[in-house]
């Protein structure tokens, strides 16, 4: 949904999965192509360890990614009020952010 989710091992060891499944790679060769082990391929796949900057690097280049895509910080799907308070949250200041993530909290709670 946000961000901060976007960023887990397990959701970047599966965009990684379904990049390398759509170019037609086994793990195998992926790994080799960016010289770590299969095994460590299957690591980084399985969510249980991130791959490091070098890695990344390497896999966006082996797999074309484009890393601003892969890291995208916008709501995944084309809801239209998500995105239009996605829009609203980057131009506010951090005293408006506090409240609304208070205003949130609040909302939560009292669901």
């Amino acid at each position: 949904m946000w961000g901060a989710m976007d960023l887990s091992k397990e959701i970047i060891g599966q965009k990684i999965r379904q990049k390398r499944i759509n170019k037609g790679f086994s793990q195998e060769e992926l790994s080799e192509k960016i010289d770590i082990s299969p095994r460590h391929m299957c690591t980084i796949e399985n969510g249980k360890s991130v791959p490091s900057i070098g890695t990344f690097v390497k896999i966006a280049e082996v797999l074309d990614i484009d890393i601003n895509d892969f890291f995208n910080l916008t709501p995944e799907n084309d809801d239209k009020l998500k995105t239009e308070i996605y829009n609203l949250i980057q131009t506010s200041t951090k005293s408006e952010l506090k409240l609304i993530k208070d205003i949130i909290n609040a909302v939560r709670k009292n669901r």
